[in-house]
């Protein structure tokens, strides 16, 4: 039989932490469940100028050019990034248990000092940095 100390030892953790397995199972379902999101990619930009040409640079570790996608409208460049990843899950029989989708697309607009014609824009991505080459020519005005 059960003395009344050993009834006491025996509640002690319930007494301690009565919604405390609750609480951690709610915790975990929503850490389980959001654990793929990610924020938003942001894209450092580096712009300077010599005298034949302006450029701009973006970082952008792990992208490929089939991920990426530029529009200029007169002085902007929009950075486009739209990655994709499927997650599968299979059993031993590789069947198909769980997949699901993920869709993730990051924009960078850039304002240049001067209007762009676009067939003149030479751009390439070389580990993880894009470099973006626009003719400068913006003139300067000699005073006398």
């Amino acid at each position: 039989m059960m003395n009344q100390d050993n009834k006491k030892n025996s509640l002690q953790p319930f007494r301690e932490r009565p919604f405390g397995d609750i609480l951690q199972s709610i915790d975990s379902f929503f850490q389980d469940a959001v654990k793929h999101l990610k924020a938003p990619r942001f894209i450092p930009i580096y712009q300077y100028e010599t005298e034949q040409e302006y450029i701009v640079e973006a970082e952008l570790p792990g992208v490929n050019k089939e991920q990426l996608t530029l529009d200029i409208y007169h002085n902007y460049i929009k950075i486009s990034i739209l990655s994709e990843e499927i997650i599968r899950e299979e059993n031993d029989k590789e069947q198909i248990v769980k997949q699901s989708s993920r869709f993730e697309r990051s924009e960078r607009v850039v304002e240049l000092p001067f209007a762009v014609n676009e067939s003149e824009v030479k751009a390439k991505l070389q580990d993880g940095l894009l470099k973006i080459r626009i003719p400068n020519k913006r003139k300067k005005i000699k005073i006398d």
